[in-house]
């Protein structure tokens, strides 16, 4: 596209955007946008009207009511500029009506004017904002009284200016009626149109941004049901991580470098879990909390646990060679049956509960910097394809003496 070309096409987006107050509904731009077009196509109208007489005619009537009329149908540009819908709307109607008795009078009923009385019906519905369509109703019904009027009085209405030949004024009252209601049709379907992919568009980041605080089945019956129920799972695996020396880190380095260095780990170990098939469940603080088998039935719910851990480690070295701030952690694994489900009627937090979460912490806590501690439940799920380490029985704090293992 050419520079002339873009110059034009900004020139008439803004005269079609006059008025446009971006804090209104789309809906409501809509109604407005179509306002001005209207007005525009309207002036359009009068105006090779004017041409048209000038060949055919030397009427001077013809020619000063055209050029009122154009001005007319501009002055709901101005309305809108400052701000008056309704009143925008109501004198593009009164400039359509004025304009057919205006035709009627001059040209007579033979002249196809009478046409543009269906226009007038259905522009009101294209025009009004919402909180005046009882006006916009009054206006088509006016319109549709005034169109029968005329027909059965069609034969008593005859032009007081001559020099024009009805034929040619019906085909251009009728042609140009038909090519602006073309128009008015094919810009409502566009901004209906842009308005559907804009509700998409904000409606695919609301369903974005819930997937990311809640799992795809606690989304689906939240939308279809507005509630969700808590869930029993009689066999998952849950992974817990934390950070060895986390205390003290925290007391040497500034809390906005603290944030950032959390929001980029914990950003990949996010990315690591949707590699692995794994849910995370919430971080608080330092500590990052995951969980398989919640979605979907799988038998190698513990398996993905381990491989996540081992992706979250390896992750962590690699990023410790190159980082000034090393960070050392501890991942602890365990499998067992819990209660799933979404608490509170506000800010929604999905979470899990039962005696395998707290278990899964105290085997974190037992754990070393570096290793993945898994439980005896855990290990018997995974010991036909990882390598372990039994290392006896730990004491966990408020379990007593538990069976773990380092994943080699």
């Amino acid at each position: 596209m050419s520079t002339n070309d873009k110059n034009k096409s900004r020139f008439f987006q803004r005269m079609v955007g006059i008025g446009a107050n971006y804090n209104s509904s789309n809906t409501e731009i809509k109604y407005l946008r179509v306002t001005n077009i209207a007005s525009i196509l309207g002036s359009s109208y009068n105006a090779i009207w004017m041409l048209i007489a000038f060949f055919l005619t030397d009427s001077l009537v013809i020619y000063g009511s055209n050029a009122l009329l154009g001005l007319m149908f501009l002055m709901a540009l101005i309305f809108n500029r400052k701000g008056w819908r309704v009143m925008a709307s109501i004198w593009l109607i009164l400039a359509s009506y004025t304009s057919v008795l205006v035709f009627l009078y001059l040209l007579g009923y033979s002249s196809g004017v009478a046409v543009v009385c269906f226009l007038i019906i259905i522009l009101p519905y294209m025009t009004f904002p919402r909180k005046a369509r009882n006006i916009a109703h009054g206006f088509s019904i006016l319109a549709c009284l005034t169109l029968i009027v005329v027909v059965m009085l069609q034969s008593y209405i005859t032009g007081h200016v001559g020099g024009l030949d009805p034929h040619i004024s019906q085909i251009v009252n009728i042609g140009i009626t038909g090519f602006i209601c073309l128009i008015l049709i094919s810009s409502m379907s566009v901004l209906i149109d842009k308005s559907e992919e804009s509700l998409m568009a904000e409606q695919k980041k609301s369903d974005d941004l819930l997937h990311n605080i809640l799992p795809a089945n606690i989304v689906r019956d939240l939308k279809e049901s507005g509630k969700t129920f808590p869930k029993r799972h009689k066999n998952i695996t849950v992974l817990f991580t934390d950070f060895e020396g986390f205390t003290k880190l925290v007391a040497s380095m500034p809390a906005i470098t603290l944030v950032n260095e959390l929001n980029d780990i914990f950003g990949r170990f996010d990315e690591i879990m949707e590699e692995t098939e794994v849910e995370k469940i919430e971080t608080i603080g330092d500590a990052y909390m995951a969980a398989c088998g919640l979605e979907k039935e799988m038998t190698n719910h513990a398996a993905n646990c381990i491989r996540a851990a081992q992706m979250m480690l390896s992750y962590l070295e690699e990023r410790n060679k190159s980082h000034k701030i090393k960070w050392r952690m501890r991942v602890g694994i365990h499998s067992g049956m819990v209660v799933a489900g979404v608490v509170g009627k506000k800010k929604f937090a999905y979470d899990l509960f039962g005696d395998t979460i707290n278990t899964a912490s105290r085997i974190e806590s037992a754990g070393e910097a570096g290793k993945i501690n898994i439980s005896s439940s855990t290990y018997e799920l995974i010991k036909n394809e990882f390598t372990c380490l039994s290392r006896g029985k730990i004491h966990a704090k408020g379990k007593g003496e538990l069976e773990m293992y380092f994943v080699k």
